[in-house]
């Protein structure tokens, strides 16, 4: 899909139109668009409004109420498009409405209100960077496997299900664990115990597996991409060889040779073994203690843990040669160039990372767009060319206020 347009009509800091439906129009260029302006002045708003047709969901929020423009109770998100494959211009609309209690969603493609997100999902492939992607070296395992999840997710819809339902059993299963044994009876607990390890083995392997899947594709490409943005002369006291691992608590991963289908009955066996076999310790520590949510990411240099001694700015090329990577193959996996979506990462690095980083991007992606507080600190840098499509749209409190 090439971009062609955004309406926002009452979507966050986004008014409708005097007219009834009418919105904001954010017009894009064919590669490069930079929204700048003040903080608050709606650039991450745009972001999300893009990631929203993509995904149907906000990266910012689970609460459908917090994208409606406040005092309002119906919000449209619509963009036009030039569908490469049909070699047609599309319209994917996702409207919010409040009734009452109830906020729900629906998608429109064409003016034809969608049955099935599936129809809907994925139709513009997106991928999203944030300033807060720059700290998961040194954050919890927690905020690493969210990260992974949403890479994930980005790929296949299944998986965000999943992991909901995943937590679900998980509270539950703690629930029993943590009862005094004057409220709950032996064998009631036993058998709740048997019911929740069933549907956590069940659902934790193919969260597992999506994981584990997905740093597999993505280590040979990372590893390309940090050689590729950080500066060489940085790299003269050793080779600093990154690489990725995902670290499961539960038991060392199958070989990858095995198919898919066979990989993710193994770990469903492998989970359900080891929640037995940690029940009495489990039932001790009133917790589930071994499960996919432990699990971690672990991104080295030279076979060390990078979060425990690499610099800052060698942490900052490390997540970003992750999302080169993640670019990278969602390429090779649907044969088009995704959409990238930049929130602010240009204030995080200094001019010779950001552009490094501009220029591994332009081989990657169809179209970028990005946000700054000023347009001058995006510099796209002469490895693209002199003549590279960049268009610069300005801000203020939800409105485009100039364009060059």
């Amino acid at each position: 899909m090439q971009l062609g347009r955004l309406t926002l009509a009452d979507f966050r800091n986004f008014r409708a139109g005097p007219a009834e439906g009418v919105g904001q129009v954010i017009e894009f260029g064919p590669r490069f668009t930079v929204l700048w302006g003040h903080n608050g002045a709606g650039k991450t708003n745009v972001l999300e409004g893009l990631y929203l047709i993509s995904t149907l969901r906000s990266f910012r929020t689970a609460d459908l109420k917090a994208m409606l423009r406040r005092g309002c109770d119906h919000a449209r998100v619509e963009v036009e498009a030039f569908d490469d494959e049909l070699g047609l211009t599309t319209r994917l609309e996702v409207r919010i409405d409040r009734t009452g209690r109830s906020t729900r969603r629906s998608a429109r493609l064409d003016g034809k209100l969608m049955r099935s997100a599936v129809e809907f999902y994925g139709r513009v492939q997106a991928v999203l960077f944030t300033p807060e992607d720059l700290g998961i070296l040194r954050g919890s395992p927690s905020a690493r496997r969210q990260f992974l999840d949403r890479v994930v997710f980005a790929r296949e819809r299944a998986h965000i299900g999943d992991v909901q339902t995943y937590d679900k059993l998980l509270r539950s299963r703690n629930r029993v664990l943590k009862a005094e044994p004057a409220d709950l009876r032996a064998s009631e607990r036993t058998r709740l115990l048997d019911t929740y390890d069933h549907g956590l083995s069940e659902v934790g392997a193919r969260i597992w597996t999506r994981r584990v899947e997905l740093v597999e594709q993505l280590r040979g490409p990372f590893a390309a991409a940090f050689a590729q943005i950080h500066d060489r002369d940085t790299l003269a006291s050793g080779s600093f060889e990154s690489g990725l691992r995902y670290m499961s608590r539960v038991a060392p991963d199958a070989a990858p040779a095995q198919d898919q289908q066979t990989a993710l009955e193994a770990r469903r066996e492998t989970l359900a073994a080891a929640l037995v076999e940690h029940r009495r310790r489990d039932e001790a520590a009133r917790r589930t203690t071994v499960g996919p949510h432990l699990d971690d990411l672990e991104v080295t240099l030279d076979g060390t843990a990078a979060g425990d001694f690499a610099s800052q700015g060698q942490a900052r090329a490390l997540v970003l040669a992750f999302k080169i990577a993640e670019l990278r193959a969602a390429r090779v996996r649907s044969g088009r160039a995704p959409l990238l979506l930049l929130d602010d990462v240009s204030s995080e690095l200094d001019p010779v990372r950001s552009v490094k980083l501009f220029e591994a991007l332009a081989a990657e992606v169809g179209q970028c767009v990005l946000t700054t507080t000023s347009a001058h600190h995006i510099e796209l840098g002469a490895g693209l060319g002199a003549g590279v499509d960049r268009r610069d749209l300005e801000l203020r409190d939800g409105m485009i206020v100039a364009a060059s």
